[in-house]
């Protein structure tokens, strides 16, 4: 007999599902059918809607109940660029420890240049928090991680155009040949570059209805 999912694991699953558009932006959360699904009862279905609510992921009303929130142009514009802020500060609190995590880097950018759009996002973000990983800001770490969860349903649109994930390998490689040169500054600045120019992409392909 299956064991029932705890309440961290509801959570869980219903964000995966809200990430992947198996629970579509913009679309109606039916707690009913939901439950069944995940063999749960109402009670910490709606702990973690309401914890979803919280985070930006889904919306309450009182006559139709939990939605998924839309994708939106204002929060592209608002989330994009504290990413590449913070991302520039976690770098510049990296020091000469970075340096080490420049094989890693350059494996995980071989993989995504020849990955699947299914695993793109994965091996971007890996790429990501690799290149950050020697941070020692732990706080700032789990606000990025916060940030970048935002920006996966919008990442999910820009890996789907494989041109796009080619830009974001030359992008990568650029950061890592600036840190190979121990020019922090411009690794800071392309770093920046690649989220701006991610941000612009999935700009174009909201206002395009994509």
């Amino acid at each position: 007999m299956s064991r029932a999912p705890r309440r961290a694991d509801v959570y869980a699953l219903l964000l995966e599902q809200i990430l992947e558009a198996a629970l579509p932006p913009g679309g109606r959360v039916v707690e009913s059918r939901l439950a069944e699904e995940l063999g749960v009862s109402r009670t910490p279905l709606r702990e973690a809607l309401f914890r979803l609510e919280r985070e930006g992921f889904v919306r309450h009303d009182l006559a139709r109940g939990f939605s998924v929130q839309p994708l939106s142009e204002q929060e592209v514009e608002e989330v994009y660029p504290m990413l590449w802020t913070l991302e520039g500060l976690a770098l510049r609190s990296s020091g000469a420890l970075v340096a080490s995590v420049l094989p890693e880097l350059e494996r995980h950018n071989q993989a995504l240049a020849q990955a699947a759009q299914d695993q793109a996002r994965r091996l971007d973000a890996l790429w990501h928090r690799t290149l950050l990983s020697r941070c020692p800001n732990q706080r700032l770490l789990g606000t990025l991680e916060g940030l970048r969860r935002t920006v996966q349903r919008y990442e999910r649109l820009y890996m789907q155009d494989p041109s796009l994930i080619a830009l974001s390998v030359g992008q990568h490689r650029e950061v890592a040949g600036a840190l190979r040169q121990g020019d922090v500054d411009k690794a800071v600045d392309k770093l920046a570059a690649n989220w701006r120019f991610g941000m612009e992409a999935v700009l174009l392909k909201l206002r395009q209805g994509i």
